[in-house]
């Protein structure tokens, strides 16, 4: 027992020295002054939660090959084991069910404990509700598995850092999923074998990187092809080292694009992070870091509570014309997020952010997902992470006429 636990203490120290290296500095891109308008009107349902989300499903952050019991955990019933939600929605049923979520089981208050991100592995439950959720029948969390030690990342010290995976976020792009997320600390080695053997995989894990993103697809949800390679945190897809956080993935009608948080911690404190736009034509490709564009915020409500606060984590969302970003904000410098925010836009670049907070305690990467559409509104669903573990099932009504006249 006393091994294990030293082994689990010193695995906790390595994801810890690992999350806060540091990053060539560059020069932060600065953002329009904030014109002052009139505060958007409160769409009804936006702060409210209608339930606690009760997840029934295995979390295991056992390395493959390996099934030791004390490292799979039944979080069944248990609200306080959950982080980075992403929920595609069917309105007929998708394979039986109208909600499909991916997420990663994460256990007690997020940065309490570094060991809990070995059970940060992608996750698929669905439901009916957006309340209960069940894992579908056929598949088995988690869908991929954190690297052993001996199979992870090692940098120049010689030292390993273990490898796990986290921020994992999905779109259904009318054929297929196609889930995105982002591995910290894995070897070429590693990623290679489990991946596809594809001439995308040859060229792009032709350097060890420290992080990775990384895809797979699925026709119905159950059975997902081997990985591939999206990018790394090495030039030119990245300022060398980046940590690439919580990228997330939309389709319009004839493109695709990815947000991220541009994180520098050698930026000065307080640092102020940058939202990033990527493109790309086949979901595999995106635009280099030094190509790309950053996003600009109307205002930043944000700022009238703490002038310190800067975005931590996002997700987005795309319906009619509208992009959406659901933002966790907080003091980046602490590694983490207080409340969120949503932003839109009809450009994808220019956003214009609602004055009341989606969310305003406690939390963490959340995520909307848009129900039902009319001339006139988007009925959406949200599920709100909280940084306690647990998650929060809420929805609201946008008005079309409201979202337009807010971007005159």
């Amino acid at each position: 027992m006393f091994f294990k636990r030293s082994t689990y203490f010193f695995l906790g120290l390595l994801l810890l020295i690992g999350c806060k290296k540091d990053i060539p500095s560059g020069i932060t891109p600065v953002d329009p002054e904030p014109i002052d308008r009139s505060k958007m009107p409160i769409p009804a349902g936006f702060t409210d939660n209608l339930a606690s989300i009760k997840i029934s499903s295995i979390a295991n952050a056992n390395e493959p090959g390996s099934s030791r019991p004390e490292l799979i955990q039944d979080i069944s019933g248990k609200n306080a084991s959950y982080c980075h939600p992403d929920v595609e929605y069917f309105p007929k049923g998708f394979n039986g069910y109208k909600y499909w979520m991916v997420f990663t089981p994460y256990f007690g208050i997020l940065g309490s404990d570094r060991a809990a991100s070995l059970y940060e592995n992608p996750s698929i439950v669905v439901s009916n509700d957006g309340k209960e959720w069940i894992t579908p029948t056929g598949l088995s969390n988690p869908i991929q598995r954190r690297p052993a030690l001996e199979d992870s990342y090692i940098p120049p010290s010689g030292i390993p850092n273990q490898g796990y995976w986290s921020d994992v976020d999905w779109n259904f792009n009318g054929k297929e999923f196609e889930l995105y997320y982002r591995g910290c600390f894995f070897s070429n080695k590693i990623l290679k074998q489990w991946g596809a053997k594809s001439n995308n995989n040859t060229r792009k894990l032709n350097q060890e990187a420290e992080r990775v993103v990384v895809r797979q697809t699925s026709i119905d949800g159950i059975h997902w092809t081997p990985l591939e390679v999206v990018y790394t945190s090495n030039e030119p897809a990245s300022i060398q080292d980046n940590h690439i956080i919580s990228p997330s993935f939309v389709r319009n009608e004839n493109e695709m694009f990815s947000y991220e948080v541009d994180f520098k911690p050698t930026y000065q404190s307080p640092i102020m992070t940058n939202i990033l736009r990527r493109l790309s034509s086949n979901g595999l490709d995106f635009t280099p870091y030094r190509n790309s564009k950053q996003v600009k915020f109307i205002n930043k409500p944000w700022l009238e509570l703490n002038k310190n606060y800067s975005t931590w984590h996002l997700q987005a969302a795309y319906i009619d014309g509208y992009y959406f970003l659901c933002l966790a904000i907080g003091n980046v410098d602490r590694y983490s997020s207080d409340l969120n925010y949503l932003a839109y836009s009809k450009d994808g670049i220019h956003f214009r952010v609602f004055e009341t907070p989606l969310a305003s305690s406690n939390v963490y990467r959340s995520a909307v997902f848009a129900k039902s559409s009319s001339t006139n509104d988007i009925e959406f669903g949200a599920v709100i992470g909280y940084k306690s573990g647990a998650f929060g099932y809420r929805e609201f009504k946008l008005n079309k006429k409201i979202l337009e006249d807010g971007l005159k």
